[in-house]
């Protein structure tokens, strides 16, 4: 079961918890099986990624893979840029390689997608290995696909963290068991927390939602906050991960969207970011839904603009909005 937003016909991003308890590199190599049968789960990035480009059958290891089979895993992965045509980090050259829990995600893997665009190397924290390879991660020399499932051991995550300078959280619950949420939507990411702290992580950016505080300032007879709370009182759990966070020490930036949409921006509409409480998902507000893609792009942002540190950040989209600049994206 996703969590369905009430002001959005989309699902709030979720994680399933997985069986896996080990987290360890796993082997680049594509069983063909997994991307013949891969589905494109994403609207493809302008820029697509060469099969030939150099050394890249080396640096996978898939051998004798055909090119039609290639390519359609590419697709599934939202055509993931080579390594030798990523830009050079000049934002922030102090992060070079980002963990991203839920990879494998509708928001995650748009994430996976964006920070190698912007020239990061990126652990991809996955239960599922298997569903990241049909997404095409084992065909960029800059993604270690990691298994991580931040509901186990703290030891497990900061394995699957490494050497990265900076954790992207983009998990959720997804099941059937409302019991069950806040071992992942709350303990989940507070295990998180804790295992970017023992590996000296720098920074923390969570993705939450918008009304995970509105009973604290007077929308607790909200629908919307009624509705989406049904489900064990995810915002609630959410909320809490969020304050943990904030006290944590970390430099951290979390951001809430309104209701996520898979279609592409163009559809869905251009940003609007607000100061924290102050969009709830009323027909009042400037915007109520927002696509992954651009989720994801602030996301990434968030580990570029120094205006970004220590702070909650709200974001819709309309199609009547004028377009934003990035340089503008954190200044509320």
């Amino acid at each position: 079961m996703h969590v369905i937003a009430p002001f959005s016909s989309a699902a709030t991003p979720c994680l399933r918890r997985s069986g896996h308890s080990a987290c360890k590199p796993v082997p680049v190599g594509l069983p063909r099986t997994h991307l013949a049968t891969a589905r494109c789960t994403q609207h493809a990035a302008p820029s697509a990624a060469a099969p030939d480009a150099p050394g890249a059958a080396a640096a996978t290891g898939l051998g004798a893979v055909d090119r039609r089979t290639l390519l359609l895993g590419l697709l599934a992965a939202g055509q993931l840029l080579p390594a030798w045509q990523l830009p050079a980090l000049a934002d922030t050259p102090e992060i070079t390689t980002v963990f991203v829990a839920g990879s494998t995600g509708n928001t995650g893997r748009r994430v996976v997608q964006q920070l190698r665009a912007a020239g990061y190397k990126v652990r991809a924290g996955v239960r599922d290995v298997r569903k990241a390879q049909s997404l095409g991660f084992a065909f960029d020399a800059g993604i270690s696909i990691v298994e991580a499932d931040v509901t186990k051991d703290l030891k497990s995550l900061e394995a699957a963290i490494g050497d990265a300078q900076a954790v992207i959280c983009a998990t959720g619950f997804s099941g059937v068991n409302p019991l069950k949420v806040a071992s992942v939507d709350e303990k989940g990411t507070i295990n998180l927390v804790n295992a970017a702290k023992a590996r000296g992580v720098s920074t923390f950016v969570l993705l939450s939602s918008l009304l995970t505080n509105a009973a604290a300032v007077g929308q607790k007879n909200n629908p919307n906050y009624k509705i989406l709370n049904l489900l064990g009182g995810v915002l609630d759990h959410k909320l809490a991960a969020e304050r943990y966070l904030r006290a944590s020490g970390l430099r951290y930036t979390i951001v809430r969207p309104g209701g996520l949409r898979s279609e592409p921006a163009s559809e869905v509409g251009q940003l609007i970011v607000s100061k924290e409480d102050s969009l709830f998902g009323l027909d009042s507000d400037p915007g109520r839904a927002i696509s992954r893609d651009t989720v994801a792009e602030v996301l990434v942002a968030a580990l570029q603009q120094p205006a970004a540190a220590n702070m909650v950040l709200e974001i819709v989209s309309s199609p009547s909005a004028p377009q934003l600049p990035k340089e503008k994206w954190f200044n509320v």
